[in-house]
């Protein structure tokens, strides 16, 4: 009876670990991908917490019925598309979203005018 009670106890103690694993989102606590892209025509998608690259270029991909030709990958922060009224355009990431627009903002500027950002996205 008792090494029943230590069983007991033993799995009440390892079991709410792994659930925290699951509440930290699709890929845990693991390398989490992310993508944002934009196409021709005005098309666009993002993916975010993704457990390989791959994964997040296909779900972006889907978003944007496989329109997206500019497509950047991330992992474990945010990545964001400014795009300019002239063709121009702009990529960053940083570790939260207004950092991530901000850069993707400042390249857009290096390249032309008119720039607003198109497409962001988190991975934590």
């Amino acid at each position: 009876m008792r090494d029943v009670a230590v069983r007991m106890v033993a799995a009440l103690m390892v079991f709410p670990a792994l659930a925290g694993g699951a509440m930290a989102g699709e890929c845990g606590y693991a390398q989490c991908w992310g993508a944002v892209g934009i196409g021709p025509g005005g098309a666009w998608g993002y993916s975010y917490g993704k457990y390989s690259e791959t994964d997040a270029v296909n779900a972006l991909q889907g978003g944007c019925e496989w329109d997206c030709d500019n497509v950047h990958t991330f992992y474990n922060t945010c990545g964001a598309i400014a795009e300019g009224n002239s063709g121009n355009w702009g990529y960053g990431w940083a570790g939260t979203r207004s950092q991530a627009e901000d850069n993707a903002m400042g390249y857009c500027y290096q390249n032309g005018g008119g720039c607003s950002v198109r497409v962001w996205a988190c991975s934590p």
